[in-house]
């Protein structure tokens, strides 16, 4: 299966650092598994540029980290758009971590034998090893977004009442590249989406709309047996740190031994 690897770096290049050198060391690189990092205008991006020589694209998103909305969704519907010859997309954030090998190539062979599979999403991983059961497959949970008026701060973060809770997140998340899926993204994108109805307001985050419209076709998706750190929430300047950076670094340190000897 030929996979699209695609992250957005959002003023997020320490954990960039630690996503790509963990994705080369767990991972045999070939022309069936592409990556491409598209940088927000983060400002130290050169930090990466040594992942360059193991064949990782760096280019520009055409966004800031000063949109006034999330742009994440937007950034992948262009990826999917500009990058049309694969099997599958793997969309992960750039405050993930590999720790075990060929993770991408178990999610692809999981994906490739279930045809009513969209997509398989890897398990949410703390450091301890220990998962995270981040949404429910049905019911109604509660999410967080946040918006930034023009020459104005980030207000707090808000919540919506998810009307469908049932979503693929985009942390780790291999998707299917089927006349569906491109459809989806072409007309609607990947972006989150809010309706209005007699039910009240119903907020679908990124991917949400997307796992929605993926079950007009009979499809679901599933978790992975394989998983990975995710660290979390690294781009939101209101976020406690909580540690979270001597963490990354620590294993930062461990990997960039891993591609340095490379």
């Amino acid at each position: 299966m030929r996979v699209q690897v695609v992250t957005v770096n959002h003023g997020t290049s320490a954990y960039a650092d630690l996503l790509l050198r963990s994705l080369i060391a767990h991972h045999r690189l070939s022309p069936d598994l592409s990556i491409l990092l598209l940088d927000n205008d983060s400002g130290d991006v050169e930090r990466l540029d040594w992942a360059k020589g193991f064949g990782v694209e760096i280019r520009p998103s055409g966004y800031s980290l000063e949109a006034a909305v999330t742009t994440h969704g937007e950034i992948l519907r262009d990826a999917v758009l500009a990058e049309p010859d694969c099997d599958a997309y793997l969309f992960v954030d750039s405050d993930v971590c590999f720790t075990t090998g060929d993770t991408i190539g178990t999610m692809a062979a999981e994906l490739a034998a279930d045809p009513t599979l969209f997509a398989v999403e890897a398990g949410w991983a703390h450091e301890d090893g220990k998962l995270f059961q981040h949404s429910a497959l049905t019911g109604t949970s509660r999410i967080r977004e946040s918006v930034r008026f023009e020459g104005a701060d980030w207000c707090d973060p808000y919540e919506f009442d998810i009307g469908y809770g049932d979503r693929v997140h985009p942390f780790c998340a291999l998707v299917r590249n089927d006349a569906p899926f491109r459809t989806t993204v072409t007309e609607l994108g990947l972006s989150p989406a809010l309706t209005y109805c007699v039910r009240g307001a119903l907020f679908f985050d990124t991917l949400g709309l997307l796992t929605q419209i993926m079950k007009t076709h009979g499809r679901t998706w599933r978790r992975s047996s394989k998983s990975v750190i995710h660290f979390g929430n690294a781009s939101w300047q209101s976020t406690p740190e909580d540690g979270k950076a001597a963490r990354r670094d620590a294993l930062l340190h461990t990997y960039r031994q891993f591609s340095d000897q490379h």
